[in-house]
């Protein structure tokens, strides 16, 4: 077969150019360090990997979506840790007040503080995010939770409703608390408790109404008519002294015993079901007793809140964990499918170089191929 000067020019340049654009194709794929650069170097590959990066950015959105939720959570675990120390505070003041050495102006000076602590109280029921959104009041979140009506009492004005944040693809996660199960929950209102105790505090303990007292407790009946202990708390009085008049030697020590006892019974039942006179050091010690089981049960409501609050940033600290651990295996696994690895870099860069040699190897053939002719053999 014989070869045209054109025909051979023809194919040492097709040869040479497909050589370079080998090689160009090699050199961006060094620059980038990448070697699938489009969807048609590998179609399955480069889909795959599309899907995988979907995958990976929803993954981060998701951990957006997390750290939002965190900051919302802390914010509300601020409140309620404020809460909980003013709670404490005022359990505190309670049983001070039921000091009988304490005197009427330092109860009154007690009630004037705790107006400042009603006031704080309220300002921790309506914190707000760095949004400006309220954290108590439920789905109504620009609207502000607590106030005052017309009566002069503090009413809720949010919902029963929970802001939610998708932090996982199953996994809604309540960002807030309602403000009503806080502060008004467990059957108690915090800000009704308070203001009962200041108006307590304010009641100035006479010794007439501690007489009085006395007076309406000895008379008092229960059950109405009961015999033989018609008037129980002046029957134990009696059965009590007589057991202290007695010697423990006496014979009839352990009958006397066990009738005091029993008018004890008698007794504080009877001055569980009567109402002490106001103003005496009995209706002071009846109402000190009542709020401090409110505010116990309050303080339940507001530790139970927030161990929920933490339980579900610990939950988000688990989710973050393997949020990161996914994160590693998706950018892996494109890495492997794009060819982006150290290994694929070192590939390419050894290919390249073998390129250039044959490059080099077939311009240097072309050359002396081209410079071949007859004329040269004639003599």
């Amino acid at each position: 077969m014989r070869i045209s000067t054109s025909m051979l020019y023809q194919l040492s340049n097709n040869e040479l150019t497909s050589m370079q654009g080998s090689i160009l194709k090699l050199n961006q794929q060094v620059t980038q360090q990448q070697t699938v650069l489009l969807p048609s170097d590998d179609a399955v590959a480069a889909a795959r990997a599309l899907d995988l990066s979907q995958t990976q950015a929803l993954n981060d959105q998701y951990k957006t979506n997390r750290n939002n939720a965190d900051s919302s959570l802390s914010q509300v675990n601020a409140a309620l840790t404020s809460v909980t120390a003013m709670l404490t505070k005022i359990k505190s003041n309670i049983t001070q007040a039921g000091n009988a050495a304490y005197s009427n102006n330092e109860r009154a000076n007690m009630a004037t503080e705790l107006k400042g602590n009603l006031k704080e109280m309220l300002g921790f029921a309506n914190a707000t995010d760095a949004l400006g959104n309220y954290l108590f009041s439920g789905f109504k979140a620009t609207t502000q939770p607590f106030d005052y009506d017309s009566m002069g009492n503090i009413v809720y004005n949010g919902d029963q409703g929970q802001q939610t944040l998708q932090v996982d693809s199953t996994r809604n996660m309540e960002i807030s608390v309602s403000g009503q199960a806080v502060f008004q929950g467990a059957g108690q209102d915090t800000f009704k408790n308070m203001q009962d105790l200041i108006t307590l505090l304010q009641v100035p303990v006479t010794e007439a109404a501690n007489n009085a007292d006395t007076q309406a407790a000895n008379t008092f009946q229960y059950p109405v008519g009961s015999l033989p202990a018609q008037y129980p708390i002046q029957a134990y009085k009696t059965a009590q002294a007589a057991l202290d008049a007695a010697a423990p030697t006496d014979p009839n020590y352990s009958t006397l015993l066990t009738q005091a006892a029993n008018a004890k019974l008698l007794s504080d039942k009877a001055e569980a079901a009567r109402t002490p006179i106001p103003g005496s050091q009995a209706a002071l010690t009846r109402g000190l007793n009542k709020l401090g089981g409110a505010i116990d049960l309050q303080m339940n409501s507001v530790g139970a809140a927030t161990a929920s609050v933490g339980a579900r940033q610990s939950e988000i600290d688990n989710l973050n964990a393997a949020g990161d651990v996914l994160k590693v295996q998706y950018e892996q696994s494109v890495n492997d499918l794009l060819g982006r690895n150290p290994s694929d870099l070192s590939a390419n860069i050894s290919a390249l170089s073998l390129q250039q040699t044959y490059l080099q190897a077939a311009q240097k053939s072309f050359v002396v191929t081209s410079s071949l002719t007859l004329l040269n053999y004639l003599k």
